[in-house]
């Protein structure tokens, strides 16, 4: 390493010493050649800084490094944040192009696998910032009294998001957790990671809507913008053959008009994301507890989550939320429909439908440990026989109400249409609540009409 003196350049060195490299570059900025005519403090400057320009300067706190210091980071670090590699062909993750942190908000997407929001997230931006906010609105007491959410069903969310962080950190990144309002927490957030863009799925109800607005409002406030993706059916609404305001208002006319639309793909779970922000410290968080959500704890005689289940997935036990569970529970209950597919029986074609498909796979749909994408795919594997995927789901779109004889494919995709065409009914309606009760919800400012929904394209 080269140094130089504080108090000018260094007199010629003997004759003796100038076969060394290093000597005969120091010796070539003599007094006499440094001052020139003038003999001036400044132009002995300039002339020390024509020489040193000569030479490459490696700033070692800012050469590329996996490991980020304290040091190199004002005293303040996460942990050695894993960058994953780029999907997109791109530089290092924050290498050039502008490219900012983002924060991926999970909501009703408890999953990495078939997760638009989180795959554009991975790759739009240099660093991600996964988060989940157990919302205190969502756990008061109704106006009639009631528990807006009850414990078994909170306790049911606390496994899914730890499941979630625990697939995250296996991935090489983390969840924050955090129990406030979203738009408070998000705001936040975005300030202290100088975060470019927030990334969710829309929701469909009033409320969801109310509070993806105040996001909105405070990500944009905070010099991010929030970018909304549309999840959680099986046909995308931008596949829709007609607008959302022209949905027919029963199951039986909603089917013949979809009867052509084949689902989009799903979208594999991702091996590797990106590092989280180091441009501030974050604390991942606590899950909290039941008592912390203003719950009681559950009552004795309750059995304990994840309880063993039987082979056709509806045993007696608490059922366990989380991702990994839920693919677990698919392929159990796609394996015994498979098995007694073969018999013809009515009663071994009901395995894959009514009451079973309820029980067996609604809460994980519910809450988005499970993409209805991807159960129809494994379902196509294990149930559906010859013909391609688009030609299976059209037969089955376009037959009637499938009879107790007929493949258990049939029903797997009949309930996962009937699932599509509420949820479509309530986002199409939720504008009338929307004029109804904004004057009176008052804070957030009103959700945009859902019949033109501000939506990215995945």
């Amino acid at each position: 390493m080269l140094a130089c003196s504080s108090r000018g350049a260094l007199p010629a060195a003997p004759a003796a010493r100038q076969s060394r490299p290093v000597r005969r570059i120091v010796a070539a900025a003599s007094p006499a050649a440094v001052l020139g005519s003038r003999g001036s403090v400044a132009a002995r400057l300039a002339q020390q800084l024509r020489q040193l320009k000569q030479f490459k300067v490696w700033d070692v706190s800012a050469a590329p490094s996996d490991r980020c210091t304290p040091d190199a980071r004002g005293g303040r670090q996460l942990r050695p944040a894993r960058q994953g590699a780029p999907n997109d062909g791109g530089a290092r993750p924050g290498a050039g192009g502008g490219r900012r942190p983002g924060i991926v908000w999970f909501r009703g997407d408890l999953r990495l696998h078939d997760n638009d929001a989180l795959s554009r997230a991975q790759a739009d931006c240099s660093s991600l910032l996964p988060v989940y906010c157990f919302d205190p609105r969502d756990y008061g007491k109704s106006p009639q009294g009631y528990d807006r959410t009850g414990p078994f069903r909170a306790q049911f969310l606390q496994e899914a998001v730890a499941d979630l962080r625990a697939a995250l950190r296996a991935a090489g990144s983390e969840l924050i957790v955090r129990l406030g309002k979203p738009e408070e927490v998000i705001g936040e957030l975005v300030r202290r990671t100088g975060a470019g863009a927030v990334y969710c799925h829309t929701e469909v109800t009033y409320e969801e809507r109310r509070v993806e607005a105040a996001v909105k409002a405070a990500a944009e406030g905070a010099g991010a913008q929030l970018r909304a993706f549309w999840g959680a059916t099986l046909a995308h609404l931008e596949d829709l053959p007609f607008k959302l305001d022209q949905l027919p208002q029963s199951f039986d006319g909603f089917r013949e008009r979809t009867a052509g639309v084949s689902p989009r793909a799903a979208l594999p779970t991702p091996g590797e994301l990106r590092g989280l922000p180091l441009g501030g410290r974050v604390d991942a968080g606590e899950i909290p507890t039941l008592q912390q959500l203003g719950l009681a704890p559950l009552p004795k005689g309750a059995a304990p989550s994840g309880s063993a289940s039987s082979s056709r997935g509806s045993g007696s036990g608490q059922a366990k939320g989380g991702e990994g569970e839920a693919l677990s529970q698919l392929r159990r209950f796609l394996a015994h429909a498979a098995g007694g597919s073969g018999s013809g029986s009515k009663a071994a074609a009901g395995a894959a439908y009514t009451s079973n498909f309820a029980s067996c796979i609604a809460p994980w749909l519910a809450t988005g440990c499970l993409s209805p994408r991807r159960m129809l795919e494994e379902a196509q594997q294990a149930l559906g026989g010859s013909g391609s995927s688009a030609q299976a789901t059209a037969a089955a779109a376009s037959a009637a109400q499938p009879s107790g004889a007929q493949a258990p494919l049939s029903w797997v995709r009949y309930e996962l249409l009937w699932r599509d065409f509420f949820r479509f009914i309530t986002l199409k309606y939720s504008s009338v609540s929307t004029a109804a009760l904004g004057a009176k919800a008052g804070g957030a400012e009103a959700a945009p009409s859902p019949a033109q929904p501000a939506l990215a394209v995945a």
